[in-house]
């Protein structure tokens, strides 16, 4: 009797760059890079910009580069995407949070 049987490995998340504070000018473009790492299955990011008066917003995004790590076969995953946004004078104090949802770990 075979079963199959559904592995999953939690990808490390992190932002490529930490800013604590960002400076710049209205107009401006600003990118904003959230990498997992080996990780399986492959997830999805979610972009959430929190205001000051505590709403958020969900951000729409771009696409995801993807890569296969570790052994050929191996089923892991590499993630990166990355948030373009252009900043207005109504974005003074936000934040940008990035998370990403892997089946089996987050309710999707």
């Amino acid at each position: 009797v075979e079963e199959e049987v559904e592995l999953y490995r939690e990808a490390s998340v992190d932002f490529a760059e930490v800013f604590g504070i960002i400076s710049s000018i209205a107009g401006e473009t600003v990118n904003f890079i959230c990498q997992a790492k080996c990780g399986r299955p492959l997830g999805k990011f979610i972009w959430k910009q929190l205001n000051p008066d505590d709403t958020e917003e969900i951000l729409e995004n771009p696409e995801m580069r993807v890569s296969t790590v570790g052994e050929p076969g191996s089923g892991l995953f590499d993630a990166e995407e990355t948030l373009q946004i252009e900043l207005k004078p109504s974005d003074h104090g936000t934040k940008i949070i990035c998370t990403y949802l892997q089946y089996g770990f987050q309710d999707d």
